[in-house]
């Protein structure tokens, strides 16, 4: 059986503050990881904070000058003569970072237990299995991203990954981003970066879940990477047809028919792209009505039982509400979901893709443009994200009925706004860029003996 690890280490604690008082410049290393809630003991929090506040003034952190910025520890005892006995204790600061990565070990294992506690708790409450599973979910996966990056770095190990992916970029051994696929989009938004919150908006029919799914198909299919898609309004099959047809080239409703098992070309494209899907690694999640901490729960899951590349969430305002939950009205609501995507693709470390509906309102003003406050039920969606995708097609003038759509990036905070058109083959479930060939080369051109549609995917 092995030890029990105690949940305080108090002689670490004294080590670490004797250490800081003894070597001031050991605080910037110890700061970095290291922060006042991580100790046990209120006194020792506060003197901490003394000790890092000292520092930041140039004053050497003594029981003197502590004293003279706090004269009382919470407790009541007097800051010199407390502090004075724990640099009389520690006689040298040698051992000052073990000391700190000691009381910060014990305060993730406190966290730990406390997490424990509340697990049982949840346990033993009345409510839905499923929200609880994510509510428990939620709190062990937060004490494994505070304890893998420190609370502050320097700006030379901030500009050493920066430095290294340009190197990578100029060998051809890196994209500068996640791309779209179309060339006049992808000019304009340089890349989906990681951490990046990109909205794709629109009103109904304009294609935004073509452009989502046709990005997580992008990296997934063609690029070999791995995507998950919440598909909150359309289910699996609808998603797995509409794929099937962008990447054969034969139409929806030849799949749907069966037509296309007539013809021997149609069944070449069909068989290339079954194999093709057949082997990507392309996730998708088609429960209804989830909520924002499902949601969380499932990204982080398959985020680490394989990394992603790219998550789309098809579409904010159908996620549902927490029952828990206290908002005014659903503006705040949508608001706090679009902060905590933000907040999600940065703990992750890839894009998230939001897809959003505009408001109605739209459709009944002179000019049919949307604009970033055509964001439906909430402002704050505009604030949040790293970039916005607007998609309008005027289906009142002829290239509208052609399927011309116009696409204007309203915000991006890594390149310039801009605006392209795009081609909508709504029977393919695809956009193309306007001067990009409609018909794509076939992958296989030797015809396959007739079998049946299931064998097409069973062999794979």
């Amino acid at each position: 059986m092995l030890p029990e690890r105690p949940l305080i280490a108090m002689e670490a604690e004294h080590g670490v503050l004797g250490a800081l008082m003894h070597k001031p410049e050991l605080c910037e290393e110890v700061g970095a990881f290291l922060s006042p809630a991580d100790f046990a003991s209120d006194d020792h929090a506060a003197l901490y904070s003394m000790i890092l506040a000292a520092h930041s003034k140039k004053m050497h952190p003594d029981s003197i000058t502590l004293s003279e910025i706090r004269d009382e520890l919470p407790s009541g005892e007097m800051t010199i003569v407390y502090a004075s006995e724990i640099m009389r204790n520690t006689p040298s600061a040698a051992n000052g970072l073990h000391y700190g990565r000691i009381v910060l070990e014990r305060a993730q294992a406190r966290k730990l237990y406390d997490a424990g506690q509340k697990l049982m708790e949840l346990a033993t409450q009345r409510g839905k299995i499923p929200e609880q599973v994510a509510a428990a979910q939620s709190l062990v996966f937060e004490l494994s991203v505070h304890s893998e990056r420190p609370d502050v770095v320097s700006l030379k190990d901030a500009l050493m990954p920066v430095v290294d992916e340009m190197d990578a970029r100029f060998n051809g051994q890196a994209a500068m981003g996640l791309d779209f696929g179309l060339p006049d989009l992808d000019n304009i938004i340089r890349g989906l970066r990681p951490g990046n919150l990109a909205i794709v908006a629109g009103r109904p029919g304009t294609g935004k879940t073509v452009l989502g799914v046709g990005l997580a198909d992008q990296i997934a299919i063609r690029k070999g990477g791995s995507a998950l898609i919440f598909s909150l309004e359309m289910g699996q099959a609808e998603l797995a047809k509409r794929s099937l047809s962008a990447m054969s080239g034969v139409s929806q409703s030849r799949i749907e028919s069966g037509e296309a098992l007539q013809d021997g070309d149609a069944i070449a494209a069909i068989t290339a792209a079954v194999h093709r899907m057949s082997t990507a690694d392309v996730r998708i999640c088609d429960k209804e009505a989830l909520t924002f901490a499902r949601i969380c729960s499932i990204a982080r899951f398959q985020h680490r039982a394989k990394p992603l590349d790219v998550i789309v969430i098809d579409y904010l305002g159908l996620i549902g509400s927490d029952p828990s939950a206290r908002f005014q009205n659903r503006n705040q609501e949508l608001g706090s979901f679009s902060r905590g995507l933000k907040a999600l693709a940065k703990e992750l470390q890839i894009p998230i893709v939001a897809l959003a509906q505009l408001n109605r309102s739209i459709e009944t003003r002179g000019d049919a443009k949307p604009k970033m406050s055509d964001l439906r039920d909430s402002g704050e969606i505009e604030q949040d994200a790293d970039m916005i995708i607007m998609a309008h097609r005027d289906m009142n003038s002829e290239h509208g009925q052609n399927g011309i759509t116009e696409i204007d990036v309203v915000k991006c905070r890594h390149a310039k706004p801009g605006f392209c058109l795009l081609q909508f083959q709504g029977d393919f479930a695809r956009f193309v860029s306007c001067a990009q060939q409609r018909e794509e080369s076939q992958e296989q051109n030797v015809r396959p003996l007739r079998k049946s549609a299931r064998a097409m995917v069973g062999e794979y």
